[in-house]
């Protein structure tokens, strides 16, 4: 998902959107957000599939894509409880609004109460617009608490991680966990078999990481202070 500070949606300011819904600041409960699915348009990519899905979720609500995110969420937090905060936005329920069924979940937000950054819109800032050694530390930091706690996380992109400061430095939060439960695979083999989920999180880490050092206009980073 994209953000711009100053987008609307139904009177409600956005936080992200992308192609398949946007996420809104709630109006009505401070520090919590709401994500309301689109209607799939013409031209877009896989619009076919995504246009089934949807249809299918207006009729069976569990095939929504926030259906989706919630069960993600029960989940995980059912295996691992409180140890998911600071690390995953919380999903708290279906709500219905004046603006639709929507999505509730906890504002990811910085030190004064405002949406954090995702690293995508940090990205879009340019060179000198963001620190990217700070920011692959704290990939990195993301990296293995997925590996170290064996989260199938396998959409790892740019719009789907915010950033937040923790210790000094900076943290990630993911705010989407669909993919946990669900992914564009026939046959998900990598949720089935650690190892290979254990590379495809590796990989799309790293090229998260290459995508970071670009948009810095850099090269190897140096390692920071302490590390050799």
């Amino acid at each position: 998902m994209s953000g711009d500070a100053d987008a609307r949606w139904q009177g409600m300011r956005v936080i992200a959107r992308g192609a398949n819904r946007v996420c809104v600041l709630d109006p009505d409960l401070p520090g919590h957000c709401l994500k309301y699915e689109l209607r799939p348009q013409p031209g877009m990519r896989r619009y076919w599939r995504r246009r089934v899905r949807h249809a299918l979720s207006r009729r069976f609500p569990r095939f929504g894509l926030n259906a989706t995110e919630l069960l993600a969420w029960r989940r995980l937090h059912a295996r691992m409880g409180d140890d998911l905060l600071g690390r995953v936005a919380p999903c708290i329920g279906i709500v219905q609004t004046g603006a639709g069924t929507a999505l509730r979940a906890r504002l990811a937000a910085d030190a004064s109460g405002r949406p954090a950054p995702s690293i995508a819109s940090l990205l879009g800032r340019g060179p000198g617009g963001f620190d990217p050694t700070a920011l692959v530390l704290a990939l990195d930091g993301f990296e293995a608490w997925l590996l170290a706690n064996r989260i199938p996380l396998s959409d790892l992109n740019a719009g789907n991680l915010v950033v937040v400061e923790r210790d000094g430095g900076l943290g990630l939060v993911c705010v989407d966990l669909k993919s946990t439960v669900s992914g564009r695979e026939l046959v998900p083999l990598s949720r089935w078999a650690w190892p290979l989920m254990r590379a495809k999180i590796q990989r799309r880490c790293q090229r998260l990481r290459e995508r970071i050092r670009a948009a810095a206009g850099v090269g190897t980073l140096a390692d920071p202070p302490g590390l050799t």
